[in-house]
C-alpha cells in the first residue's frame, strides 16, 4: 500500500511581546497568514556599485554551456538580447529538439515549422562536434515526414554526435525506419532509440559504442547477433518493450549491465512471432542483471551467468512453465544480491 504524506507550510504574524499580548499589526496571536507583510530592503547590486555591467562580462565559452543546458528553441531565442548574443548559440553541443508540447490546432503548419527550424539551426552550427543530439517527434505522419528526419540525423552524424536520443512517436502508422548511416556510425558512444523500427536488411555496426537503449522494438535474432558481436565496447544494453529474438548471447568481457523490461508485441507490419515465446540469456561477464515487468506468456531461460554480483528478477509472468523457477534460481545462485518477485517464492515452497 502507497501512502502520501503533504506538507504545508505556516508562517505565523510576528507577535508584540508587550504584557498584554496584543499585536502591533492588528492580528491576534496564532493567526495565520497566507501572505505576511513583507519589509521592504534596500538591495544594492554589486552593478550599482561598481558601474560594471556583469552580464557582458561573462566569457562566451560559459554562456555557451549555459545555452546547451536549454532546449535549443529557447536557446536560439537568446540572440534577441544583443548583437554581442546574435551568434553565441552556434557553438552549441547539445541540442534538444522537442515537439512534444506543442499546440496541434495547426497540425501540418506546426510540424513544417519544427522541421524547419530544425534543419536550419543543424546547418547553421559551427562547432566541429555534437556531444548530444535530443529529438522527441510526434506526429501522425511520421511516414510522411521520414526523408526530412533522414536529413537532421545525416547533419547530426556528420557533426560526428556522440550521444543521439530519439523519440520518434508515430499514431497509428508505420513507424519511422532507422536509416544505414545512423545503424553504422563509428562515433556513437551512447544510443536511446525509441519507436523506431530496424529494417531486416540493416546491417548494426555500432564500434564505438558504449551504452544501448533500445525500446518498442522488434528485434530479430540477426539484429541480436549484430549488437553483440559489431559492438566490441558495448559496456551497457537496455531493452524496453521488446520481441522477436530467441537468443541473447554477449560474450564481450566489457559487457557487464544487461536489463530487460516489458516484453511486448509491437503492432502493425513490423513482423510476426515465429516458433514460441522464449530466449534464451548466456553471459557470463554479465555483473548487473535486471528482468522486470510484463513476460506473460514467454518463457525465460538463463545460461551461464557465473560473474553475476547483482539479480534483480522481478518479472511478472501469467503462466510458469515446469522447472522455470528451479533453473532460474540455479543459474543466478553465484549473485550476491537476488531480487525475486512473490510469485516465485510461492512456486518454490509449494508441495511436491
Amino acid at each position: 500500500m502507497n501512502f502520501e504524506s503533504k506538507s504545508s507550510v505556516i508562517t505565523m504574524a510576528e507577535q508584540d511581546q508587550s504584557p498584554g499580548g496584543s499585536s502591533d499589526d492588528g492580528y491576534s496571536k496564532g493567526q495565520i497568514l497566507e501572505n505576511p507583510p513583507q519589509k521592504k530592503m534596500k538591495i544594492e547590486t554589486e552593478c550599482e556599485e561598481t558601474g560594471i555591467d556583469w552580464i557582458s562580462e561573462i566569457p562566451d565559452a560559459l554562456i555557451a554551456q549555459i545555452l546547451t543546458q536549454m532546449p535549443t528553441p529557447d536557446a536560439f531565442k537568446t540572440t534577441l538580447l544583443s548583437k554581442h548574443w546574435q551568434y553565441l548559440w552556434n557553438s552549441m553541443d547539445n541540442l534538444i529538439f522537442d515537439n512534444r508540447n506543442t499546440d496541434w490546432s495547426d497540425r501540418v503548419n506546426v510540424i513544417n515549422k519544427f522541421i524547419s527550424f530544425t534543419d536550419n539551426v543543424l546547418t547553421l552550427l559551427c562547432c566541429s562536434k555534437i556531444k548530444k543530439f535530443t529529438l522527441y517527434f510526434r506526429s501522425c505522419l511520421v511516414a510522411s515526414y521520414g526523408s526530412k528526419i533522414d536529413k537532421l540525423l545525416e547533419i547530426a552524424l556528420k557533426k560526428k554526435a556522440e550521444d543521439l536520443e530519439l523519440e520518434i512517436w508515430y499514431y497509428d502508422q508505420d513507424p519511422y525506419v532507422l536509416p544505414q548511416a545512423l545503424c553504422s556510425s563509428s562515433f556513437i558512444l551512447k544510443l536511446n532509440c525509441e519507436y523506431c523500427r530496424i529494417p531486416e536488411e540493416c546491417v548494426l555496426n555500432w564500434t564505438s559504442l558504449k551504452s544501448l537503449t533500445l525500446r518498442h522494438l522488434f528485434l530479430r535474432d540477426e539484429h541480436v547477433d549484430q549488437i553483440v558481436t559489431n559492438c566490441p565496447q558495448l559496456e551497457s544494453l537496455k531493452l524496453c518493450e521488446f520481441c522477436g529474438f530467441h537468443h541473447l548471447h554477449i560474450t564481450s568481457p566489457k559487457c557487464r549491465i544487461l536489463q530487460l523490461i516489458d516484453h511486448a508485441h509491437p503492432d502493425g507490419d513490423w513482423g510476426s512471432l515465429e516458433g514460441d515465446c522464449s530466449f534464451e540469456i548466456v553471459a557470463p561477464y554479465i555483473q548487473h542483471l535486471k528482468i522486470s515487468g510484463h513476460f506473460d506468456s514467454v518463457e525465460i531461460k538463463l545460461g551461464d551467468l557465473s560473474s553475476l554480483v547483482h539479480a534483480d528478477l522481478t518479472f511478472s509472468v501469467d503462466v510458469v512453465f515446469d522447472k522455470t523457477v528451479e533453473h532460474l534460481l540455479a543459474s543466478v545462485r553465484c549473485a550476491n544480491e537476488l531480487m525475486v518477485p512473490c510469485w516465485v517464492i510461492e512456486v518454490s515452497f509449494q508441495p511436491r
